[in-house]
């Protein structure tokens, strides 16, 4: 019974990164762009992430592992696109 839940956790989990931060990385990367999004968002989201996803490694547990290290590596890139794409002049202030 443990497994089943556990295969189900990761499915749900992995959906959700792959179907929400997957798609809005791909649209940022079309549009060279994150106007409209919150880098706060992505931070606070990476920190959580990481949090489980090391609790997950000293359990030894695939199935938090799994997800958690694909949604922080998806927020990551999110985070590595907003200073991709951030406007010149933004970048020119000392």
């Amino acid at each position: 019974m443990a497994d089943a839940l556990g295969c189900n956790a990761v499915v749900a989990g992995l959906a959700g990164v792959l179907i929400g931060l997957v798609s809005q990385i791909v649209k940022n990367w079309r549009r060279k762009s994150c106007e409209g999004l919150s880098v706060w968002l992505f931070l606070f989201m990476l920190y959580p992430y990481l949090s489980w996803l090391g609790y997950g490694l000293c359990l030894g547990d695939p199935y938090l592992c799994v997800p958690q290290t694909m949604g922080s590596i998806c927020a990551a890139i999110i985070l590595l696109q907003f200073w991709m794409y951030q406007k010149k002049d933004i970048m020119d202030i000392p």
